[in-house]
């Protein structure tokens, strides 16, 4: 089978609106956790009044003012990291206005290339906004908003303005969604269908049906009096995850491809596995999780022995990090005490479908610069959640890393990376 490395990146995240700004902010510890403004959280049916909330992201540097109006914020946020992603990668044209996009079709073909979107919950802040308006109000629903608000309009709508003609999919698959789609995407070159993918994950979830829901579900922090110390996976005091937005976007190419077009390759992408816990529509199952890891490493063709750092799931959930422990130890047995383990989502929040693309970008920039990014506010590992815990900036060569994204209903995706070596 082909070999698939990473060429370019893309995001949006709470901290930062490029991949530099997050990576910068990242080494650094910061946090992106701050009150909710995107709504009112006041009232008691919000007990969580705290997100990873995008700052000064400013929609009209990407999108066209008339598709603006008739777009959901996933796809603004998804489209922002496809063409950074793009631009990384060296693919686009030079332009002064990222508005206006021509791709460099002398360096690959469009109609060989693929875009592969995940998200979780999709448009549903314009289907919030348009219910709230026709039953208060009495307004007309948009014609627009079947189309702004279907999961695969991410993908289609990168397509159209990337002028890409290959395969186009949009994924959902809970949290697992970003990770499922760079795990298909990865597939595709692979087998030799595609050259090239645009793959990741969006979402933008930051409104008063997704908030007030899980919140319901008590899967939310309540530490709204410190929301930069809300977000705590795997210590003792966590008390749920703290929800947030953005995008996470990556090229991948097939090797002889990105060699031949003397491509900047971040690392090579060398294994997925995907599985179900087939147990509860919410609860995790730390042996389903275990299976998807093992694909994984099968896939990969390396030994548990062989792996130096693990980009965990890690929510900040009593339940999740308990599993994603348990899944650790028994997969890596005696391993993973030395295995290095940290979580993103401590200082990003949790971006559903898209937190498993940005943390493979994460997981990428890692192993090309041999850093591991720390979990903050990891005072006291619980007894459940014991360790190799990464709680400070860790210089570390990275051979084989493994991201990990465990989603609703069991569903359970994992990606082995490596460093690229020729």
């Amino acid at each position: 089978m082909k070999r698939v490395v990473i060429t370019g990146i893309g995001v949006v995240t709470p901290l930062g609106n490029t991949i530099r700004t997050t990576w910068e902010n990242l080494t650094k510890g910061l946090s992106g956790i701050t009150p909710i403004t995107k709504f009112n959280p006041r009232s008691a049916a919000f007990p969580s009044k705290i997100a990873g909330e995008l700052k000064s992201f400013s929609t009209e540097d990407y999108i066209p003012p008339k598709d603006v109006l008739r777009l959901d914020p996933f796809i603004y946020y998804a489209a922002a990291a496809a063409i950074m992603a793009a631009e990384d990668a060296g693919l686009i044209k030079q332009t002064s206005d990222l508005k206006l996009i021509t791709l460099n079709s002398e360096l690959f073909n469009l109609f060989n290339s693929a875009i592969v979107i995940g998200s979780s919950r999709g448009g549903i802040m314009s289907m919030e906004k348009a219910m709230e308006k026709y039953i208060l109000d009495s307004k007309p629903f948009s014609a627009f908003l079947m189309s702004s608000t279907t999961i695969n309009m991410a993908s289609s709508y990168v397509s159209m303005r990337l002028g890409i003609k290959g395969p186009v999919l949009g994924m959902s698959t809970a949290c697992a969604s970003g990770t499922n789609a760079i795990g298909e995407a990865f597939r595709l070159i692979q087998y030799g269908e595609i050259d090239m993918a645009l793959t990741g994950g969006s979402e933008a979830p930051i409104c008063k049906l997704t908030v007030g829901s899980y919140g319901a579900a008590g899967a939310l922090s309540k530490r709204n009096h410190e929301p930069q110390k809300a977000s705590r996976p795997f210590d003792k005091d966590r008390d749920g995850f703290v929800i947030a937005e953005g995008a996470g976007i990556l090229v991948l190419e097939e090797l002889r491809h990105a060699l031949k077009r003397g491509a900047r390759i971040y690392a090579e992408l060398f294994g997925y596995g995907t599985s179900s816990d087939a147990f509860h529509q919410t609860k995790p199952d730390s042996s389903g999780q275990a299976i998807a890891i093992n694909k994984a490493l099968k896939d990969a063709g390396v030994s548990v022995g062989e792996v130096d750092y693990i980009n965990a799931h890690a929510t900040s959930t009593i339940l999740g990090d308990k599993a994603e422990t348990e899944a650790i130890r028994k997969v890596f047995g005696k391993y993973a005490d030395k295995i290095a383990v940290s979580s993103t989502k401590s200082m990003l929040g949790h971006m559903l479908g898209a937190s498993g693309a940005v943390e493979a970008a994460i997981t990428a920039l890692s192993i090309s610069k041999g850093v591991i990014i720390p979990t903050i506010n990891l005072e006291t590992p619980g007894h459940d959640c014991k360790l190799n815990h990464v709680t400070t900036l860790l210089h570390k060569e990275i051979k084989i890393a493994i991201s990990n994204s465990f989603g609703f209903g069991g569903v359970n995706a994992v990606l082995a990376l490596k460093k690229f070596e020729g």
